[in-house]
């Protein structure tokens, strides 16, 4: 239900499909959170995906960063409050605050979406649409740009994956979490269940298509110890179709896990 004219409220549980090895919701699970209620705050709002489709027109994720407190686990419950924030240049800024039942904030993320023609798959501007988007004077959830990614020296090559049908959404195209699950792909479990993410940020910077091979690789900044650049390259195109970097932290052996967020 919304929480006023602007912000909008969804409560969650996780469930068991939702998760990883480690029994804590997975990244691509969240991403799939996100996109699921940033499209309900739309529909309310009256640009929902069917009235956008009539037009020519959809939303479709750009960058995304978030800072982690924690990752919510099996069967635990809680609330994600999403706004628009404003725009910058074609970037339509929208913000994300997920908490516990007990009201602490697990993680905050900041996301850049693109309003992309259906046919020329060309970003516009948002004259186009039916309403105009309300700037909000609810602040950030998260203060930190949205910047592009440097690729790091001494990417070295992980595993090739397919695009098969599973990853393609109904607007034709691989759905932005799926990326997420290559991406995290690139890690054993061994180093999964002894890290935990403290904080990501995922550029969407091409496109592939069905039946294409995309290239995972992999470096860590040596300047940084423990941030990781991973990259995915499609071997149809020669060229990068998604970036991430990724913030992890050693888990305390007694399972406790660090605090980044106020």
């Amino acid at each position: 239900m919304p929480a006023d004219g602007i912000a909008w409220n969804e409560d969650f549980a996780v469930r068991s499909f939702e998760t990883d090895c480690t029994g804590t919701l997975r990244m691509a699970s969240l991403f799939s959170y996100f996109q699921e209620i940033a499209g309900n705050h739309v529909l309310h709002l009256g640009i929902g995906y069917e009235v956008l489709k009539k037009l020519g027109y959809v939303w479709v994720l750009s960058r995304a960063r978030i800072r982690i407190n924690r990752l919510p686990f099996w069967g635990e419950r809680g609330a994600v409050e999403t706004w628009h924030v404003n725009a910058d240049g074609l970037m339509y800024l929208r913000d994300f605050r997920m908490r516990d039942a007990g009201g602490d904030v697990l993680l905050c993320a900041a996301t850049g979406w693109l309003l992309m023609d259906t046919v020329s798959f060309r970003p516009h501007l948002s004259d186009v649409l039916p309403i105009a988007l309300t700037v909000n004077d609810r602040g950030r959830a998260l203060d930190e740009p949205l910047k592009k990614l440097i690729p790091l020296r001494g990417v070295q090559p992980v595993y090739e994956r397919s695009v098969r049908l599973s990853d393609i959404d109904v607007n034709g195209h691989v759905n932005n979490a799926r990326y997420l699950e290559w991406i995290f792909d690139c890690y054993d479990d061994e180093f999964v269940k002894s890290h935990v993410p403290g904080f990501l940020q995922v550029n969407y910077v091409g496109e592939t298509a069905l039946g294409d091979t995309v290239a995972l690789s992999r470096a860590e900044d040596a300047s940084s110890p423990g941030v990781h650049y991973i990259e995915g390259a499609s071997r149809m195109k020669g060229s990068k179709v998604v970036q991430a970097v990724v913030g992890w932290e050693t888990l305390d052996p007694r399972g406790a896990l660090p605090v980044h967020l106020a």
